[in-house]
């Protein structure tokens, strides 16, 4: 891709890759190192100078996939699970567009750019970003 100046890296992290979730400590450092990737990976293209080198960062919230059998979310409204069709459609959307980032649900915008304005603390986003899973 590199070599011909040409092609578009996708990289399917989550918004666990972005800010921490209780309990999935694990999970979260392998979403972080997947945007870390994605990151590093984006800044040699652009030493590079590869201008027909496109990248696309998704980092979505819960999908109902079957993966988290169980979860709920405290605020559906705000931060849906994500019915598996409606998270593709947009994944491909942003892809066509050759959109850098894509986070879904869009709040999850909201939350990024919080976490960016503020000091993170252990518990600040500990209810906002939660997802519980029923017994």
């Amino acid at each position: 891709m590199m070599e011909r100046n040409y092609g578009h890296l996708v990289t399917i992290a989550s918004a666990a890759g972005l800010m921490p979730v209780n309990g999935l400590a694990d999970y979260c450092a392998s979403k972080y190192a997947a945007v870390g990737f994605h990151e590093a990976i984006d800044l040699e293209i652009s030493a590079k100078g590869l201008d027909n080198v496109s990248l696309t960062l998704v980092c979505p919230y819960y999908i109902d996939t079957g993966m988290f059998q169980g979860v709920t979310t405290k605020f559906p409204s705000i931060l849906p699970i994500m019915d598996p069709e409606y998270a593709s459609d947009k994944i491909v959307d942003a892809i066509l567009m050759k959109q850098k980032m894509v986070l879904l649900p869009r709040s999850i915008y909201f939350f990024y750019a919080l976490k960016g304005e503020t000091h993170y603390s252990g518990t600040q986003y500990s209810d906002s970003q939660n997802g519980e899973v029923s017994e």
